[in-house]
């Protein structure tokens, strides 16, 4: 089955959805029916469909499923059907916890309507949010979607952010690999009147949760050498590795208070958002990403501790 993609404003929007096809097709009837009549673009069938399918759906696909309820609304053409689709998808990001792979989709699909609302900088800072809480395998979406709000606002905060996607994911062991990826659709949120497609790619996904599993206790983790400081008063540059991302700052809190346990000191970093607050936690102060990466290789996978090096700047 081939997926659809838009030309939003001139220029190609893409966003990843994770319900896999396959799913769709071996539950229900309807399900099928839905997907069946998206790729047609008969969107007002499908959106029906959806939301007569998704709350019988399991929790563990309920929001992907909504999400593509959300795709669906936001290409009839209607502004009723398009605010609906919107209000929809605030719903969904506010009762959504950030671990889950679908939450980045979810604020990829917020920056795409903020940004065919004129509303750029709430684009940007719904994508920082998106990359802040991705998986690596989302990058190459996620670069696309970049381009494009990029290309609409200038946002340093959110340049770096995008610099990021370019960064390597840190090399694990073979036992932390995902076991089984699962086939997903690479969709997009497209303007409402538009109802011209072309075929898209499909991406595969393995959501991998950051977890503070401790079987045994480890060794106290050795200092962190902090970052030497530069010739430069105002960009003084270091490495830290981010743990997590969560809504609720007890659950970032009791990832730091388990990783305290095990010697390796964590912090914790809110980042506001217009639909949600993130709590990312954090460790160390590293002068180089090797160095980093090496230290999260060494103390953090062995607790199957999702990490990823991030480059930061502090000015004096």
């Amino acid at each position: 089955m081939k997926m659809k993609f838009w030309n939003v404003c001139g220029v190609t929007v893409i966003l990843s959805a994770f319900l896999s096809i396959n799913s769709f097709a071996q539950t229900t009837v309807t399900i099928a029916d839905a997907q069946k009549a998206y790729v047609a673009g008969n969107w007002k069938e499908a959106a029906a469909a959806y939301e007569a399918a998704c709350p019988k759906e399991p929790d563990s696909v309920r929001a992907e499923c909504y999400l593509w309820n959300v795709l669906a609304l936001s290409q009839i053409g209607a502004a009723k059907e398009f605010s609906k689709a919107g209000k929809r998808l605030d719903s969904l990001i506010n009762k959504t916890n950030p671990q889950k792979a679908v939450y980045a989709d979810l604020m990829m699909t917020k920056a795409q309507f903020q940004l065919y609302m004129g509303r750029n900088e709430k684009a940007a800072e719904a994508l920082i949010h998106a990359i802040e809480t991705s998986q690596p395998h989302q990058a190459v979406v996620l670069k696309k979607v970049c381009t494009v709000v990029q290309s609409k606002v200038k946002n340093a905060t959110l340049d770096e952010t995008c610099k990021r996607l370019d960064e390597p994911p840190p090399q694990v062991e073979p036992a932390q690999q995902p076991s089984a990826p699962a086939e997903k659709a690479v969709q997009s949120v497209p303007e409402p009147a538009a109802n011209t497609a072309q075929e898209a790619k499909k991406a595969n996904e393995a959501p991998v949760q950051a977890t503070a599993a401790a079987a045994k206790p480890a060794a106290p983790a050795p200092a962190v050498q902090p970052a030497k400081t530069e010739n430069s008063k105002d960009n003084q540059e270091y490495w830290i590795l981010q743990l997590g991302a969560f809504s609720v700052k007890s659950n970032a809190e009791l990832l730091v208070n388990n990783l305290k346990k095990q010697g390796i000191k964590g912090s914790i970093e809110e980042r506001q958002g217009e639909t949600k607050t993130l709590f990312l936690v954090q460790t160390g102060k590293f002068e180089t990403k090797e160095k980093a990466t090496d230290y999260g290789a060494q103390k953090l996978a062995p607790l199957n501790v999702e990490f990823r090096a991030i480059l930061k700047k502090s000015s004096k």
